[in-house]
């Protein structure tokens, strides 16, 4: 038996992603494929448009047999930790035969190079990177400048211009398909990876290209236009059913409509309260409460306060782990790698749990396997989290409850829907598909 995991958001399911797994499942000949997936909040520090259980059944209707719930810290950190977060998961599940990803190049050897150089961090890098920063770079662009200054030493990057650097790590799906191999460095996990070259449009791009458009124009065409007809043509048609049944009741959901609860947030933090959550900084804090009696909503207050060093991304994943109450001390239990005994090469974050958000009944075989060979308890219901999760994982599933109650109680705001929470959901199976 193969088996193929993936790492994703989703955000939402288009004939793209559909095209993805399908080509997942014809490179790896898997038996089965494992999506690992944000839950209600996302990496780019936002809102997801659509909620996790409607992503969670499409993705299963389109090529996915068990769809796992990334922890909200991974789900809505950097790139690097949403990597490392995914691939740890996919690891400790000890059935994931191969990783696979997308990225805008073909060739998957330059990436694995420069995996190679921003995985060790060279001293040298890491006096570039700091010079860079100093210089006023974002993050993103010092890290770049810092692999241009280091990476022509040949053992490290063997042919690779510096224009090519600049072509790869300027596409986020080739970023992030670095990280991803970054962090099978780090675990030493024996995961094979492949990639599939993104067709037709990039991530984030504005044009569309026949039945393809990018997850973020679709979010754009859906707040400008409000209706699901606008977008029909780029979502697969075995999903427009169901998003049809969902839609004006539960999605779409945009990052403004947090914004009622967000300037609540802020007015009850001061600077050396925000400095308590993940990816703040000093100036970042400084900045937020000068601006706060500027702020309208979440979209014109993030683009107020964003500078030369301070990107969009950055602030807006900062604002939401305020919004969420995820601590810089609550990431400290990912901030420490756990070894495994007598195989000291593997280092990972030990990930104390695997959240089913659904599953094909035909997977439901792998289930019995992951709880044989991963040794964490699997969780269904989460009423039932408290008898088996252990300190600290408690903490973590709970803050991931809060997320939920708190997207839950946006949409009510706007639909008047009542979602159920996680605690009171229950297992619903329907055409051959369990949703937990």
């Amino acid at each position: 038996m193969k088996v193929a995991g993936v790492i994703a958001e989703f955000d939402p399911f288009h004939n793209g992603h559909a095209f993805f797994l399908r080509r997942v499942r014809e490179l790896t000949s898997a038996d089965f494929i494992i999506a690992v997936m944000s839950g209600d909040f996302t990496q780019r520090g936002n809102i997801a448009v659509a909620g996790k259980r409607l992503r969670a059944e499409s993705a299963l209707k389109n090529g996915a047999d068990i769809v796992i719930e990334l922890p909200v810290h991974f789900a809505t950190a950097t790139a690097e930790l949403f990597a490392t977060g995914g691939v740890s998961l996919l690891d400790a599940l000890g059935c994931v035969d191969v990783l696979c990803f997308g990225t805008e190049s073909d060739d998957i050897e330059p990436l694995k190079s420069l995996a190679a150089v921003l995985g060790d961090e060279t001293e040298a890098f890491k006096e570039s990177l700091t010079s860079h920063l100093k210089e006023g770079m974002s993050y993103p662009a010092a890290r770049m400048a810092a692999v241009i200054d280091t990476a022509g030493i040949p053992e490290d990057v063997t042919g690779i211009t510096e224009d090519r650097i600049k072509e790869i790590m300027s596409k986020p799906n080739n970023i992030l398909g670095i990280e991803y191999m970054k962090a099978l460095h780090r675990t030493g996990s024996d995961m094979a990876v492949v990639n599939v070259r993104r067709e037709a449009v990039d991530h984030d791009a504005v044009n569309t290209y026949g039945a393809y458009s990018s997850a973020r124009n679709i979010r754009q065409i859906l707040k400008d236009t409000h209706s699901l007809d606008a977008v029909v043509g780029y979502l697969p048609e075995n999903t427009l059913p169901l998003l049809r049944e969902h839609f004006d009741i539960d999605w779409p959901v945009f990052d403004d409509d947090m914004s009622s609860l967000m300037k609540y947030r802020l007015l009850m933090e001061d600077e050396t309260s925000l400095m308590q959550y993940a990816d703040m900084s000093t100036d970042l804090a400084r900045r937020i409460i000068k601006r706060r009696p500027d702020f309208i909503s979440v979209t014109q207050f993030t683009e107020l306060i964003k500078s030369r060093n301070l990107t969009y991304t950055r602030i807006s994943r900062a604002l939401l782990h305020m919004f969420l109450s995820v601590t810089k001390e609550d990431m400290k239990l990912f901030d420490h790698s756990h070894a495994v005994p007598g195989e000291e090469s593997r280092h990972f974050p030990d990930m104390g749990y695997v959240r089913i958000l659904g599953f094909r009944k035909e997977a439901s075989g792998l289930i019995d396997m992951i709880k044989e060979r991963s040794g964490l308890p699997v969780v269904f219901r989460s009423a039932e989290y408290e008898k088996l999760l252990k300190v600290p994982y408690l903490r973590i599933f709970e803050k991931g409850l809060r997320a939920s109650e708190i997207s839950g109680s946006i949409v009510k705001d706007i639909y008047g829907t009542d979602i159920p929470s996680d605690i009171s959901s229950v297992a619903m199976a329907k055409d051959g598909l369990v949703l937990v």
